[in-house]
């Protein structure tokens, strides 16, 4: 099973929710798989999520999700993989863990 780090988190205040922190994430695998980009947003039966193709990851449609995450630091990475160079696991992490002051948390994907 693929293993997905989560290096992006942030919320977003939902104007028409009592400005409600409307939570984001940006989770990245660093195995060969199809789909290593995953983005979701929510809570409880108002949460979404997808894994997408670096390229698909680097649509104008997904810019919202690493603003608001802070994670803008990994677009270009992101461009590398979407041109065929394998992600630096290590310099990621490391530059995680420089950033946040943690380790990231993972989790085992059921999804190929």
């Amino acid at each position: 099973m693929p293993v997905y780090f989560n290096l992006g988190h942030g919320a977003k205040p939902l104007d028409h929710a009592e400005n409600y922190p409307w939570p984001f994430d940006v989770d990245i695998c660093f195995e060969a798989v199809r789909h290593p980009i995953a983005f979701s947003e929510g809570v409880g039966f108002g949460s979404a999520g997808c894994m997408v193709a670096a390229t698909e990851a680097l649509e104008q449609k997904w810019r919202e999700h690493f603003e608001i995450t802070k994670s803008i630091w990994l677009i270009p990475y992101i461009e590398n993989l979407a041109q065929g160079i394998p992600l630096p696991r290590d310099e990621i992490l490391s530059r995680f863990k420089e950033y946040s002051g943690k380790e990231p948390e993972s989790y085992e994907s059921k999804f190929p």
